[in-house]
C-alpha cells in the first residue's frame, strides 16, 4: 500500500493562481492535488504567456475567496514548502554532509550550506559526484543550487 501522503496526492481539485504583470487582480484556474487541509501541490502546467505566482510543481497553501461577481474558490497565497519531506530533512541537514539523487540520476555527496523555503531551493557545496562535473570545478569555494525536485505524475 503507497504512503498516505501519495494516497492524498492523488485527490485533484482546482485551485485559482494569482496571474502576474495583469494590471488588475487576476487568477487563472488550474489543477491541483490536495496534500492537507490548506495546502497543495499544484500540477498543471505554466502557459508560455503567463507568469503565475507560484511556480508549477510547488506547494502552495490555500484560503477561500469571494471573487468579483460572487464566484469562490481557492485561492493559492503562499508557498507551503515547509509541508515538504524533502525540505524538512535537508532543512534539519543544514550546514552537514548529505548524500543527494538529483533528477538526471546523478549522485553527490554534499554539504548542504542553505535552504532556501520562499524559492523551494537550497545552496549546496560539491563533494563528490558520480558525475562528469569537471567544468564545474573551476574555483574550489563554489556552491551549487538544487531545486526540490517532486515526481511528475
Amino acid at each position: 500500500m503507497p504512503p498516505l501522503e501519495e494516497v492524498t496526492c492523488r485527490m485533484e481539485t482546482v485551485i485559482y493562481m494569482p496571474l502576474l504583470g495583469e494590471g488588475t487582480g487576476c487568477w487563472r484556474p488550474v489543477r491541483a492535488a490536495r496534500i492537507s487541509e490548506d495546502i497543495f501541490k499544484v500540477i498543471d502546467r505554466i502557459r508560455p504567456d503567463e507568469s503565475w505566482k507560484f511556480a508549477e510543481d510547488s506547494r502552495v497553501r490555500c484560503r477561500n475567496r469571494i471573487f468579483a461577481g460572487g464566484s469562490s474558490g481557492l485561492e493559492a497565497f503562499q508557498y507551503a514548502v515547509e509541508s515538504d519531506p524533502h525540505y524538512q530533512l535537508l532543512k534539519k541537514n543544514e550546514r552537514n554532509v548529505f548524500r543527494v539523487v538529483f533528477t538526471d540520476g546523478e549522485e553527490a555527496v554534499v554539504r548542504v550550506l542553505h535552504v532556501d523555503e520562499q524559492y523551494e531551493d537550497f545552496v549546496y557545496e560539491l563533494l563528490s559526484t558520480n558525475s562528469d562535473r569537471e567544468h564545474y570545478r573551476n574555483r574550489s569555494d563554489a556552491a551549487y543550487v538544487g531545486r526540490f525536485a517532486y515526481p511528475r505524475d
